[in-house]
């Protein structure tokens, strides 16, 4: 005989799965009207979700998704199979560039790094698996946003301790639409003066972003001829990653 399901654990999914990056934000009225719940129902359903963090109140109604889920997902990252099979093909970046390449996904306050493969030269810069970027400041960060809707971004960096604030974001603006354009951002000294970076997103074969990939290194070595080509070879290595999710 089969295993009963848990019913209300399934609803619980079906729920947290209404949200997409077209649909940020639900409602009760959403719950009830796509999932064919009553109205008492709907409300004691995102009452949980909101009780154990999975779901976040905005504004009167509304609902985004929480940060336990984040927290999750970087569980579920940070313990992925998939992870170790990603590590030849940075190797081999690194190698290529002789620059030093970093792996990162979205967390609470900012990109956190993954992998780091360290280049074999004299002078390297040196980041340590689980630091956090800066979400604005950062190539990998301006990665993330780019990706946002512009009203996703100020609810992000809201909720995110990165300096600057809205009026930051709102001067990204068009930086932004640019990096989202051209797939690719750079950072020279926007975070550390001598530090320069030079990052791609990682995309899932359905299109989603899933970490970015970054080259990084002393400034005086990254030129626009250098910059160029790094973009041309982080791309690469990200599509190979991409087709391993």
């Amino acid at each position: 005989m089969s295993t009963q399901l848990n019913g209300s654990l399934l609803k619980g999914f079906e729920i947290l799965r209404l949200f997409s990056p077209e649909r940020p934000e639900i409602t009760a009225n959403i719950v009830q009207s796509e999932l064919g719940l009553n109205g008492a129902t709907a409300h004691r359903f995102l009452a949980t979700l909101e009780e154990t963090g999975a779901i976040v109140p905005v504004r009167r109604g509304r609902y985004r998704l929480g940060y336990a889920l984040s927290d999750l997902g970087r569980l579920a990252s940070e313990t992925n199979p998939v992870l170790p099979t990603m590590r030849p093909l940075m190797e081999a970046l690194t190698a290529s560039l002789s620059e030093s390449v970093m792996l990162c996904r979205l967390g609470r306050t900012g990109p956190t790094c993954l992998i780091v493969v360290e280049a074999d030269r004299p002078i390297t810069v040196g980041i340590k698996v689980g630091t956090s970027l800066d979400l604005l400041a950062s190539a990998q960060g301006r990665i993330w946003l780019a990706d946002l809707e512009r009203s996703q971004r100020q609810t992000v960096v809201a909720n995110s301790m990165a300096s600057g604030g809205s009026d930051t974001l709102e001067a990204l603006h068009d930086t932004l639409a640019a990096i989202r354009d051209d797939g690719i951002a750079v950072n020279r000294g926007d975070v550390e003066p001598d530090i320069a970076a030079v990052a791609v997103p990682v995309r899932t074969r359905t299109g989603r972003l899933a970490y970015t990939l970054s080259v990084f290194g002393p400034l005086s070595r990254f030129s626009d001829t250098f910059v160029t080509r790094a973009a041309t070879e982080l791309k690469d290595t990200a599509a190979r990653i991409g087709r391993l999710l």
